[in-house]
């Protein structure tokens, strides 16, 4: 009974995380924008970290050595936290970092407590749950799941902006594709089908190519266990017709950009990170704290608003958002870690079969893909940094752990 309270609990969190529905019973319909005061939010956001906290506790130990394998995400909370020494509001920054660590914990909690098949079925029950809230929100509460503002006819679904939308159904998508539910293949189709349905009617752009790449990408991995004479040359070939298709792209980009209808600048993103770079150059090296660079009309976010002419929520990207909080350091921390668990990855496809290092890559490249232009490094209650905070443990102790692949695919049920 209890494990089963368990794992409802996981499909609860993990739907909170996802950031729908939630916002609307709150009244936050802005997304990143830093909301104080709110009894609601800050109530549900309590409770449900009350009831992780138990569970963390029932199964400390193993928690603990989840946090002993990923040393390089301690390394950014630590830096994350420090910063309230130089933040330009150390009481919002200290208070968003305690945020912050419970978010990561859980993430700790979740890739240690359950295996991979087991995480990707409780993720499969959540993308299902958000699917159908989505479309109920799109057609019973139009008014609510369909913009008719920014972008009129857009679908928000359950969540406050397309994008949010189109986000969770890339990951819903990628979720029913690797997961092995008990009701069999139909449900996963079914699943994959409604989603991308979803990400259609978001016609969000930035959610589109990042569905594309993580496409193109999936079959990479499969070349990786096939014989090095074969494979080598074949993802060299690949290599130049990428380079070489960016730079047809990069020399006409305004064509392309306007065969999909979007501006030169990326609707603003250009200039927004040409503008947040001359930010950085102020404070290179840490930042001016965690959450504390976008304070409206005051502190140093105020002279990008004014550069814009707009006022952003955020930098559109999350490797300029981190270096904004903590600098090239808090940077620095973010990619060594990234490319030693990339590296554990495409070494276990080569040594594991089944699904499960594919699973593992496909989620580090969906996370890479989608901080291009949106932001969830180091972002608390959201669902993107706590995965990646399972990933990096399911890699660094269920992997490694087991010696033989034969020991790999019994455990994790390939």
């Amino acid at each position: 009974m209890f494990k089963l309270a368990e794992k409802i609990f996981a499909v609860a969190m993990l739907f909170y995380l996802t950031g729908a529905l939630f916002p609307f019973l709150g009244g936050d319909q802005v997304g990143y924008v830093r909301l104080e005061g709110n009894l609601f939010d800050f109530a549900v956001q309590f409770a449900f970290y009350a009831v992780a906290f138990v569970f963390i506790v029932n199964h400390w130990r193993v928690v603990v050595e989840g946090v002993k394998s990923v040393k390089w995400i301690v390394v950014l909370l630590l830096i994350a936290i420090a910063s309230t020494a130089w933040s330009q509001d150390p009481f919002f920054t200290l208070r968003r970092s305690i945020v912050l660590l419970a978010t990561t914990a859980f993430g700790v909690y979740f890739g240690s407590r359950f295996t991979v098949p087991q995480q990707l079925r409780l993720l499969a029950w959540t993308c299902a749950l958000v699917v159908l809230a989505s479309f109920a929100v799109a057609i019973v509460l139009p008014r609510y799941g369909v913009d008719h503002h920014l972008h009129p006819g857009d679908w928000q679904g359950a969540f406050v902006q397309k994008n949010g939308l189109a986000r969770i159904m890339v990951l819903a998508v990628m979720v029913f594709y690797f997961a092995r539910p008990s009701v069999g293949r139909t449900a996963r189709w079914i699943g994959m089908a409604s989603a991308f349905t979803l990400l259609v009617l978001s016609r969000s752009l930035t959610g589109a190519i990042v569905f594309a790449l993580i496409c193109a990408t999936v079959p990479l991995y499969h070349l990786l266990r096939t014989k090095i004479t074969f494979s080598v040359p074949l993802m060299i070939a690949i290599a130049v017709a990428a380079a070489g298709s960016a730079l047809v792209i990069a020399s006409s980009r305004n064509d392309v950009l306007q065969l999909v209808n979007r501006s030169p600048t990326l609707t603003g993103r250009t200039d927004l990170w040409s503008a947040v770079l001359t930010s950085i150059q102020k404070r290179p090296w840490f930042g001016y704290g965690f959450n504390a660079f976008w304070q409206g009309m005051q502190g140093e976010s105020a002279t990008v608003f004014e550069a814009l002419g707009w006022a952003p929520a955020h930098a559109h990207n999350g490797f300029l958002d981190l270096a904004l909080d903590l600098g090239l350091v808090g940077v620095a921390a973010f990619v060594i870690g990234y490319i030693g668990f990339l590296r554990r990855a495409v070494d276990a496809i080569g040594k594991v079969r089944g699904s499960v290092p594919l699973w593992l890559c496909t989620y580090l490249a969906f996370m890479l893909f989608y901080n291009l232009s949106e932001s969830s490094i180091l972002v608390q209650n959201n669902i993107c940094w706590t995965l990646y905070t399972a990933t990096a443990v399911s890699l660094c102790t269920c992997v490694p752990a087991i010696k033989t692949p034969t020991e790999v695919a019994a455990r994790h049920g390939s």
